[in-house]
């Protein structure tokens, strides 16, 4: 029954050599970081309502980041790569206008908020590096809808 789980075209896998080399790219490292700055500084939000919304809003923003990065490092396709490149961008976007809204609504001091920012201008410019480094002829097909590669015409 499951007599081919054991066919890997003689591709060795090991699993902590590829965490290793997740670990090691200075845009997962980045990405971490923003992640627990994210969270240190949600940390000092008080629990009003607008409050518990941004903390939830820019966690989830933050944490959505590296784990899309690693999805996209564990794949060889170039679609699937830049739809999770897509969802990073939007991601870091989304925690950007977050501090600018925390800081309009006076939820914590504007240096702090500053931090932040800076880390996530250091992390686009990793950003635009990384995804130079995505092969485009590692894709198989089109994926339906035209976005990153012209669907072959019907």
């Amino acid at each position: 029954m499951w007599e081919d789980d054991d066919d890997d075209d003689g591709v060795d896998y090991d699993p902590e050599e590829e965490r290793k080399k997740l670990e090691s790219l200075p845009i997962y490292k980045k990405s971490l970081d923003i992640l627990d700055l994210t969270q240190q500084i949600v940390d000092t939000f008080d629990d009003e309502d607008m409050a518990k919304v941004h903390r939830q809003l820019m966690l989830e923003d933050a944490m959505i980041i590296p784990a899309k990065i690693a999805g996209a490092e564990a794949m060889d396709d170039y679609i699937l790569k830049m739809e999770n490149a897509t969802i990073i961008k939007i991601h870091a976007r989304s925690l950007l206008a977050q501090t600018s809204s925390a800081k309009f609504l006076d939820l914590l001091d504007e240096r702090y908020l500053q931090l932040l920012r800076d880390e996530l201008e250091t992390f686009r410019s990793l950003f635009k590096e990384w995804i130079t480094s995505f092969e485009t002829g590692t894709t198989k097909e089109g994926d339906g809808w035209g976005l990153f590669v012209p669907d072959d015409v019907e």
